[in-house]
């Protein structure tokens, strides 16, 4: 698809956004994900964080370039304080999010009312979305060093 799009508009710079770890690696909090699941959902962050910036890396004669919102989101995860990234929230909050009367669903419990698993759980909250955009536009392209992994 990068190609594609390279192809379609050679000139443009395309940028590879990742997603920052979820969870705080300092921070012990109750939530409904384990501590044990926690390091599991990182690692796949910084798993993808590495594919998505070799693959940047590999397309940069084509404009590819990786931006990371690590440093946005350091001390501002799941069980820091203050979080800028949501744990489990209650929905529905809106028409997008999970409800009742969807099909199959099962992010809804009867047992709780009308309670759903909203779609706004385990994602940046507004403080932090802000921090995602902040990250987008400073990050400058890779110097030498980086291409190099350092």
């Amino acid at each position: 698809m990068l190609e594609q799009i390279h192809a379609l508009a050679p000139n443009a710079t395309i940028s590879l956004m990742g997603y920052p770890l979820l969870f705080s690696r300092t921070q012990a909090c109750s939530t409904l994900v384990s501590a044990s699941q926690r390091v599991i959902l990182n690692d796949m962050a910084e798993y993808f964080e590495s594919k998505q910036r070799e693959l940047a890396l590999s397309m940069s004669a084509s404009n590819v370039r990786y931006r990371s919102p690590q440093a946005a989101f350091e001390g501002k995860r799941i069980c820091d304080s203050p979080e800028g990234i949501n744990g489990v929230v209650a929905g529905p909050n809106g028409d997008g999010d999970f409800h009742h009367s969807d099909k199959n669903t099962q992010l809804c419990w009867w047992f709780t009312g009308d309670t759903c698993l909203s779609r706004e759980s385990y994602h940046p909250n507004q403080t932090r979305t802000s921090a995602y955009a902040q990250a987008f536009m400073t990050a400058s392209p890779p110097s030498a060093a980086t291409r190099q992994g350092r």
